[in-house]
């Protein structure tokens, strides 16, 4: 009888450090093996046509895509394929999307390793993830990005990310070290923040940031 072949993961992530340590953990187990790694969103349909994953994960926000709406693409034109948001959004808000666009689960970046490949061996077996914690009332009622919060002020995931990392006082450099970004880019994604909330001083963003919880 022949051994069971391991089963074979896309990697979804413009991070490529996450990417390829991501990569470097799962290939030292045997029954999983990563099929590809995709750093920008053109590159994912092709590269599932090419590699027929099994299961792919998938970060929330690839270079200003958005995440959900790529996985439920990816679950539209491919059924067998299962599809685990992996990503750094804490947001109740963020999850109950993806769940009502017919993804397999939902995990925080900073869970553990062992944590991460129970999660992985779940959805791989047929069964969803949706991390409990990000879905009781208290955190629901304090969601930045809830249905009002949105509507109002129509801050994309990137600028809200943007906006915690100005309140913990990082200067232009350090959030593009952060989130992987050019220093050109935060500094559009400052303009548009300032823009959109009408503000002009940093001291008066980080209250806003305050107020809200960000």
């Amino acid at each position: 009888m022949l051994p069971e072949l391991p089963s074979r993961l896309l990697l979804i992530d413009d991070h490529r450090l996450f990417n390829d340590g991501l990569k470097s953990l799962l290939n030292e187990q045997p029954d999983l093996v990563v099929c590809g790694q995709v750093f920008q969103a053109s590159e994912v349909i092709p590269t599932i046509h090419l590699t027929s994953p099994h299961m792919v994960l998938l970060d929330v926000n690839l270079q200003g895509t958005n995440g959900i709406d790529l996985g439920k693409t990816i679950v539209g034109n491919y059924p067998g394929v299962r599809v685990l948001m992996l990503t750094m959004y804490n947001q109740p808000k963020l999850l109950d999307e993806a769940r009502r666009a017919g993804l397999h689960g939902y995990l925080l970046k900073d869970a553990s390793s062992i944590d991460l490949l129970r999660t992985i061996r779940t959805v791989l077996a047929g069964h969803t993830y949706f991390d409990s914690s990000l879905t009781d009332p208290v955190s629901l009622a304090n969601d930045p990005f809830g249905d009002d919060f949105a509507r109002r002020l129509n801050l994309t995931f990137r600028e809200v990310e943007i906006i915690a990392l100005i309140r913990e006082g990082l200067s232009n450099e350090q959030i593009a070290g952060r989130i992987h970004l050019s220093i050109e880019t935060v500094k559009t994604h400052r303009k548009n923040i300032h823009f959109k909330l009408g503000i002009n001083k940093v001291t008066d963003l980080i209250q806003f940031a305050i107020r809200h919880s960000i």
